[in-house]
């Protein structure tokens, strides 16, 4: 035991006031009594160190799977990965924030610079922005780059006209686009023939487009929405699209909008690209509304 906690770096009394807290037994015991711990314990234990000098209280992550333990885990070591280029972008520093954003994309394929270094950058610049500690010109700044710099990883990826299409855009009036941007980059490099239409686009002209391009997919990204008025548009989107045509939601915009018949929603990025890779493969995916959600 003594062993695995220097391991982990807790302490004995840190072990026993979890345990005893929030009544969690976090090690095995033999028959006669003397604590050990299996690699599976150790792991968990690790995470938990982890997650909780992130910042989350113990109490609320304790009992979550090893799975969304790494999760939490993955996205605070991404987190720490980017601090200089949040540093930069507080500091209204463009030169350093583009050179910083470019040795990313230097190493990562694009793909990777969309999930590992834009996803999580605009989720936290977009944090910080809500909670008043950076400025709009800051958002706007990092906003324009990285407009940019996903334009560039489309350009590398190149359309497969054999392969099933799909349309990506926003609805009038979100004109916000990164999560249309990095959509379209995912969609494409999962397989499918993804073009991006552009923000703030009227439901009239999807629809038209969607049908032009024989469309097997319409992919929707919306980053501050109300349930009430994207409900209409959305039961108004299904009722128009030729049943075979599916539709995909995303975005934080989408998060409260209600199940309908005909959507389905993600809120986790892994799983887009999931129901992508089986679209693009000419498989039947699966029917549920909620089987992911994507940021």
């Amino acid at each position: 035991m003594a062993e695995a906690l220097r391991h982990v770096g807790i302490s004995k009394l840190v072990l026993h006031a979890w345990e005893r807290r929030y009544q969690q037994p976090l090690a095995e015991r033999t028959e006669t009594g003397r604590r050990y711990f299996t690699a599976d314990q150790v792991y968990r234990l690790i995470l938990l160190k982890e997650c909780s000098d992130a910042g989350y209280r113990i109490g609320t992550i304790i009992s979550l799977p090893i799975e969304s333990l790494a999760e939490i885990a993955r996205a605070h070591h991404k987190l720490i990965n980017l601090t200089p280029l949040l540093d930069a972008i507080r500091r209204m520093d463009a030169i350093a924030m583009k050179t910083l954003l470019e040795e990313h994309l230097a190493v990562e394929t694009p793909a990777e610079f969309g999930k590992a270094t834009v996803a999580p950058l605009m989720k936290e610049v977009g944090r910080q922005w809500s909670e008043g500690t950076l400025s709009i010109a800051a958002e706007h700044m990092v906003s324009a780059e990285i407009r940019g710099m996903l334009s560039i990883c489309l350009n590398s990826l190149p359309l497969d006209p054999a392969a099933p299409k799909a349309i990506v855009a926003t609805f009038e009036g979100e004109h916000h686009e990164i999560g249309a941007l990095l959509a379209t980059l995912l969609a494409r490099n999962a397989g499918l023939a993804a073009v991006y239409l552009g923000p703030n686009l009227p439901i009239d002209d999807i629809v038209s487009a969607a049908e032009a391009s024989s469309a097997r997919v319409v992919c929707l990204s919306c980053l501050i929405g109300k349930a009430r008025n994207l409900k209409p548009r959305l039961e108004r989107l299904r009722q128009t699209l030729p049943v075979p045509i599916e539709i995909w939601t995303g975005g934080p915009g989408f998060s409260e909008a209600p199940v309908i018949s005909g959507i389905r929603h993600f809120s986790e990025i892994g799983e887009f690209e999931k129901a992508a890779e089986t679209l693009a493969r000419g498989e039947k995916a699966p029917s549920r509304r909620h089987a992911a959600r994507a940021d």
